[in-house]
């Protein structure tokens, strides 16, 4: 008996490095499947970003979404999201106009940060809830130069926007966010801001909502919409109608997706002007947790507590 004990022994010395190995690769591999196939669900579902406006989705720790946006005059805007923790991701971003094209490289003042931290978890009757800090407006950066026929003292920020993005950033915000899955997967999001941006003396705090709702495995359609309640005194923004924007994204890949929206669509023709549209292409990095570390007894424990199927 002693001898069966000691050849069973030195059986499972010599046999569990490999075992683990190719358990361990086989986990792996399993792990990185999952990954993959979640990835359309992280870009499409539980995306941290609608077209401009938060959601309550926080990217995991080790997680990476970066981003970037073309839009009018040639602009460029980069952005680069990483999750910290479970519950905390914080970014920055940077961009400028003219980038495209053969004027002159206008360069934002300086870059922007974003942050949030989920306060609760969804459940299935409950929306998940998040707030944050986001400095990033969209759309043109105004300053001094884009009224040559003007002095400073001459510009009326209340009328005209100056020293800031065509569209506020959101500052510090609230949201909450549900999501539905039927036939069609639909998430849910609304909110409240309050923009740092107060050039124009409007310091309002703001709602805004939106959604997002998935038609197959890659391809999506966003919705959202601004009550532009700190943005309404400037005329040719046409903000009190509030800003309607949508969008279609297309995956192409498991983690890139290519977005194209058409933002202010309630603006109208205004003169040769009309809403915009812009082109956003988004990566997205999944980080695979590696499977826990088992000791020698622990493998010892479950060879002799594993079944084998008769």
């Amino acid at each position: 008996m002693r001898n069966h004990l000691l050849l069973l022994l030195a059986i499972t010395l010599v046999t569990s490095p490999a075992h683990s190995q190719i358990k361990k690769r086989e986990v792996n591999s399993s792990r990185k499947a999952e990954a993959r196939q979640g990835l359309l669900k992280d870009n499409f579902v539980i995306s941290p970003q609608l077209i401009d406006m938060p959601t309550a989705n926080v990217l995991q720790g080790g997680d990476l979404c970066g981003g970037i946006l073309l839009f009018e005059e040639g602009g460029m805007l980069a952005r680069l999201s990483a999750g910290i923790s479970r519950r905390m991701m914080f970014g920055i971003s940077y961009g400028g106009d003219h980038l495209i094209g053969n004027e002159v490289i206008k360069w934002n003042d300086g870059p922007s940060v974003h942050m949030a931290l989920r306060m609760i978890e969804e459940s299935p009757k409950y929306p998940k809830l998040a707030i944050g800090l986001d400095t990033q407006g969209y759309g043109k950066y105004w300053r001094e130069s884009d009224y040559p026929d003007k002095t400073p003292a001459e510009i009326d920020p209340a009328k005209e926007p100056f020293k800031r993005y065509t569209y506020k950033s959101r500052g510090f915000y609230a949201v909450m966010s549900k999501n539905y899955q039927a036939f069609w997967i639909v998430g849910l999001h609304v909110g409240i801001n309050y923009s740092l941006e107060t050039s124009d003396k409007d310091r309002d705090p703001n709602l805004f909502c939106g959604m997002n709702w998935q038609l197959g495995r890659d391809v999506s359609i966003v919705g959202e919409y601004d009550f532009a309640f700190n943005n309404d005194q400037i005329p040719a923004l046409n903000g009190s109608k509030g800003f309607l924007n949508a969008s279609v994204r297309w995956a192409f890949q498991p983690n890139i997706y290519i977005e194209f929206a058409a933002k202010n669509m309630l603006s109208g023709q205004r003169g040769d002007r009309d809403y915009l549209r812009c082109l956003k292409m988004v990566y997205f990095s999944r980080t695979v947790t590696p499977p826990p570390r088992r000791t020698f007894f622990q493998k010892f424990k479950d060879l002799f507590s594993s079944k084998n199927p008769e």
